[in-house]
């Protein structure tokens, strides 16, 4: 109970904005019903308190340079209606190729959201953007979630994979790329994952990659330094033997991450980290 009767909200310092008297005695219960404890809460009258917001992040189109940036389309629809971004509202911005800033909302209308951006800096790709998963896609969801935590990860390219024992392709690809998008914003990374057209075994090799493909007859993994790599992860079927052989004729190396039958998602992102903890922590 207040001082001066009105009912206490325990809660009430995370209501905004909320005006309090200049002082307050809080009356907190304890597991022991017979013992109370007390809080003197001292602060100027009339005193507006108002919830910390975390700086939110846009995406914005490459190359990001300072100055004013006005966005609309998907991306001012979010700061408006689901971040309700308000002039002044301090913003992180990123380009998804590795430049970044920070900005303040200069103004915005029914559709359209002003950005005055500060200092731009260049963030170099961690290690595991030098690395290429190509993957038989998972049925609905399971697809975008894979993408989702590839991106979370670092990865620098996705593709679907097209086999004998594969789901159906994604019927587009731009879903993915949201998606993918929302994880980069999330995560603060600075670079988006390139997300390329479905490939066939035979397109999977390419010069200078180094090609790995997910077999439970397979080695342990040994992914070295950071170098480009290609890791080929097959249907929870598995890869025929046909396949199989035209990888090992690619110069392609078996690796088996674990000893049970792995959905496809979770043989992608453990095989994303495991190879992002090694070059992680790779000697320069």
């Amino acid at each position: 109970m207040c001082l001066d009767n009105t009912p206490f909200d325990p809660l009430w310092e995370n209501h905004a904005p909320t005006a309090i008297p200049s002082q307050v005695i809080a009356e907190r219960r304890t597991p022991n019903a017979e013992r109370r404890t007390y809080r003197r809460i001292s602060v100027q009258p009339h005193t507006t308190l108002r919830r910390s917001i975390s700086v939110r992040t846009l995406l914005v189109p490459a190359p990001l340079a300072a100055g004013d940036l006005t966005l609309d389309g998907d991306e001012s629809h979010h700061g408006l209606r689901v971040l309700r971004l308000r002039p002044g509202d301090a913003v992180r911005v990123a380009d998804g190729a590795g430049r970044l800033g920070e900005g303040v909302v200069a103004s915005t209308t029914a559709s359209l959201l002003t950005v005055t951006v500060g200092v731009v800096e260049n963030q170099p790709p961690c290690p595991l953007h030098a690395l290429r998963i190509i993957v038989a896609p998972p049925k609905g969801d399971r697809w975008t979630d894979l993408v989702r935590g590839l991106t979370e990860l670092g990865v620098g390219s996705i593709a679907p994979l097209r086999c004998a024992r594969g789901e159906r392709e994604p019927a587009s690809l731009d879903r993915a790329r949201r998606v993918a998008a929302e994880a980069l914003k999330q995560c603060r990374r600075g670079h988006l994952p390139e997300i390329g057209a479905a490939l066939g075994i035979d397109a999977v090799a390419a010069p200078g990659r180094r090609l790995i493909v997910a077999d439970r007859a397979g080695g342990p993994a040994a992914p070295g330094q950071p170098q480009p790599t290609t890791i080929v992860i097959g249907p929870e079927g598995g890869l025929t033997d046909d396949e199989l052989a035209a990888l090992d004729r690619a110069g392609a190396h078996r690796v088996r991450l674990a000893g049970p039958i792995l959905r496809i998602e979770t043989a992608a992102l453990a095989a994303a980290a495991v190879w992002a903890s090694a070059w992680e922590h790779a000697a320069p």
